[in-house]
């Protein structure tokens, strides 16, 4: 097995395609956020892959450090300062250049995340196994990419944080990221270094980002993964028209109707869930 920098192995040398180059001619081999991208418009995902990557969030920030908490491949550390910037803030970075540098109050924060994850017993578990190793493989003419948060002799996990786990809600949190397809993606890297073998299990560990920090553990049923890889597929072929073509249209290329709902098919729209009928559209949460 090759190794490679960062942290990276070669899942396959080639696959029931054959061998040799991207059949794209981009050298950079696809993440699930550049199928993703492509997902929404062939601009979208022409951005994501040759465009340089956005400063992360604070709840990025937050989420990256958790995860170098639990799974230990990174120094974490808050900057008691009260602003993030200035002379001292530099001499402070230049003093934990091997750290991932937060505020003091998101730094405690993503500990006691870490902490309600450790100390949850179907959590832990399955975050044991490796961690965070990028796997190169090919899939449907393309060179790919892609890094389990942990993968198991048999599973693969993904730790996820943000402002609900709750079942109910989380459900619809799920398909709006597009968890399915990203998982969906993650199975066939490890099937690609595991002879063909699919996870058995595909588990997503959701923990809550503020207090009492809630965690659930999620599993992905076969209907979702299949629903996943159906996506994958639809945005692989965009990607591969659009790049041997060099032609990345947004939307559409037409002039586009624009119109109200009629007034017995008023929706209420929700960050957490589907469309629902009511009685009044807030246009304004729409901006």
């Amino acid at each position: 097995m090759e190794r490679h920098a960062l942290h990276t192995v070669r899942a396959a040398a080639g696959d029931e395609e054959g061998e040799g180059g991207d059949v794209n001619g981009f050298d950079l081999p696809v993440r699930f956020s550049h199928l993703k991208a492509y997902g929404k418009s062939a601009l979208h995902g022409h951005h994501a892959r040759t465009a340089a990557e956005d400063d992360p969030t604070q709840s990025m920030e937050r989420g990256t450090a958790v995860h170098a908490i639990l799974f230990g491949n990174k120094k974490v550390c808050g900057y008691p300062g009260k602003v993030r910037n200035g002379k001292q803030f530099e001499a402070f970075c230049a003093e934990h250049a091997d750290h991932e540098i937060l505020t003091m109050a998101d730094f405690d924060k993503a500990r006691r995340m870490a902490d309600a994850v450790q100390a949850h017993k179907l959590a832990w578990p399955l975050l044991q196994g490796v961690q965070e190793e990028t796997l190169l493989f090919r899939w449907n003419g393309i060179n790919c990419r892609s890094t389990p948060d942990v993968r198991g002799a048999d599973f693969i996990t993904e730790l996820k944080s943000g402002a609900t786990c709750d079942p109910a809600r989380f459900v619809w949190h799920s398909l709006r990221m597009q968890y399915h397809a990203q998982m969906a993606m993650e199975s066939i890297a490890f099937a690609r270094k595991n002879s063909g073998a699919r996870p058995a299990d595909c588990f997503i560990v959701a923990v809550e980002q503020s207090p009492p920090h809630a965690v659930q553990v999620y599993r992905l049923e076969d209907r979702a993964l299949q629903a996943g890889e159906k996506l994958l597929m639809l945005w692989s072929e965009r990607l591969k028209v659009c790049e041997a073509s060099g032609s990345f249209p947004a939307y559409t290329e037409t002039v586009m109707p624009l119109d109200v709902p009629d007034e017995e098919e008023e929706l209420v729209f929700s960050d957490d869930g589907p469309p629902a009928r009511g009685t009044a559209f807030d246009y304004a949460t729409q901006a």
